[in-house]
């Protein structure tokens, strides 16, 4: 009897059509995935943002002084980094740091350098700036939080946007990258959102 042949691999032309097949769905799905990195990148340094703001409000209340969150392009590795910083509402750093004994904000609580983290001295990747929403004073990147837990002067309203100006345009203004915003208001509450979620999603600012 015949017995049939089991061992019969693949011809050349059958692993070329497989191996185009495979580099055409990688072509095609390597925008969608540099996309979600970026993204992903956002949404970290959105959150570690968000934390050093709420941790500035936490401590103002725990301790019952002044307490602030500052955005710097000051090195946070400075000699008594709470007091030489300079604010910037686009900086790099930022510097939590709380008044001690009626002699200004001497008390540095929690430092980090770079909006991802790194200390490098080139532009990143992930930007941040903030403002202030009228009718507060002008924002010079200093939120400010009494032992109340509101912000100081009584009513400043605040928003930190955060983007990706390197990976692409916000998605709110046509673009592919979900960029974020981080918004205080007067009472002192500290909330995150996406601008271009949708009216009703939990996500919407």
């Amino acid at each position: 009897m015949l017995s049939v042949d089991s061992g019969r691999g693949f011809t050349i032309v059958e692993l070329l059509v497989a191996m185009s097949i495979v580099a055409v769905l990688l072509a095609l799905g390597a925008p969608a995935m540099g996309t979600y990195l970026q993204n992903s990148k956002l949404a970290a340094a959105t959150s570690a943002l968000y934390s050093a703001v709420q941790t500035a409000r936490t401590e103002a209340i725990r301790r019952n002084v002044p307490t602030q969150f500052v955005l710097t392009d000051t090195p946070v590795s400075t000699a008594d980094v709470a007091n030489a910083l300079a604010p910037a509402i686009a900086g790099r750093n930022w510097v939590v740091r709380a008044a001690s004994s009626g002699v200004g904000f001497v008390a540095a609580i929690e430092t980090k350098a770079g909006a991802e983290g790194e200390a490098s001295t080139s532009a990143p990747a992930i930007q941040v700036l903030g403002a202030a929403i009228a009718p507060t004073p002008a924002f010079d990147g200093t939120i400010t939080f009494n032992g109340l837990g509101a912000t100081v002067p009584i009513g400043a309203n605040y928003i930190i946007d955060v983007t990706n100006p390197t990976a692409g345009v916000c998605a709110a203004v046509g673009g592919t990258i979900r960029c974020r915003r981080i918004t205080v208001s007067p009472g002192g509450q500290v909330s995150a959102c996406d601008p271009a979620a949708p009216v009703g999603d939990s996500r919407a600012c």
